[in-house]
């Protein structure tokens, strides 16, 4: 079964929900990918990428992730929209999609600047708020019952594995060259990799931390599972992307990093089509009107 037709079963036809999706929610989506679409079409089209002796193909690179970017638009607003007649399949895909967002353009922000700038402000300010207030209003005690089959463990040990194992390369990279000496490779335009920052301080621990939920059986668990794979899925699609990006350049593809990815894109479609197929209609009031209730 599609991922696309395993999210279409989660939809409760005739069930209105309102107000938890607000018409706001929809309207910042649809705002959100007028934004992702220009700056991904102004880095496939424009020279806005500035490339030095150390980043030869960094234009390659970065219009590679545009295109997947680009491709992940349609994902978004259809699954927000069918997010909003009731599905918490499409729900937490769209936050998984949302997640990739600020995570992409935070690194974009570092490279000089270029006229799609508050593009890519815009599309981590809307992408964050979209994201927490879409993933805080889950009632995750309501749809724990729907979720109890998943599989947790095979899940979190999984989360366990990889994010350690990207914790430790990525701190070797780092560790290893103290004191005073620079990772080679790590830095663009003379500024740290953004990559490790926000692996290290946000991503990884939240696998991590994820995948200690799942083996505890905290209702929180399986919620924040789907929404991880999701990323790790739009992740590893881009970097093949940007693999692509190089290969039709000219350079020099890794392929130990290709296979590693295409291992983790696979593993995680894979570990995500049994909790979707598994997952029954949630019930009516899964996602709470707001964060804060009025006193």
């Amino acid at each position: 079964m599609s991922l696309t037709a395993s999210i279409d079963r989660g939809v409760r036809p005739g069930i209105r929900v309102e107000p938890a999706f607000r018409t706001s929610t929809l309207v910042l989506t649809w705002v959100l990918a007028v934004v992702l679409v220009g700056a991904t079409v102004y880095g496939l089209l424009a020279d806005g990428y500035r490339e030095t002796p150390t980043r030869e193909l960094l234009g390659a690179i970065l219009r590679g992730q545009d295109l997947l970017t680009l491709l992940t638009v349609p994902v978004l607003v259809g699954a927000t929209v069918l997010a909003r007649r009731g599905s918490l399949r499409a729900h937490l895909v769209s936050l998984g999609v949302l997640l990739y967002v600020p995570y992409t353009y935070l690194m974009y922000v570092v490279v000089p600047y270029n006229d799609a700038f508050l593009l890519y402000v815009a599309a981590i300010g809307l992408g964050s708020y979209l994201l927490l207030d879409g993933l805080l209003r889950i009632d995750v005690v309501a749809v724990e019952p729907i979720l109890a089959d998943s599989p947790r463990r095979g899940i979190g040990w999984f989360f366990i594995v990889v994010g350690s194992l990207f914790a430790a390369a990525w701190l070797a990279q780092n560790l290893t060259v103290i004191p005073g000496g620079i990772p080679e490779g790590l830095f663009v335009y003379d500024v740290p990799s953004t990559v490790h920052v926000l692996d290290l301080a946000f991503i990884l621990p939240a696998v991590i931390a994820t995948g200690v939920l799942l083996l505890r059986r905290h209702p929180a668990g399986v919620v924040l599972a789907i929404v991880l794979l999701v990323k790790m899925m739009t992740l590893g699609l881009a970097l093949l992307f940007m693999n692509g990006g190089v290969a039709v350049a000219g350079g020099t593809v890794n392929v130990a990093e290709t296979v590693t990815w295409v291992t983790i894109v696979g593993v995680s479609t894979s570990l995500l089509v049994s909790p979707f197929r598994r997952m029954q209609p949630p019930p009516q009031r899964w996602l709470r009107p707001s964060l804060w209730a009025r006193v």
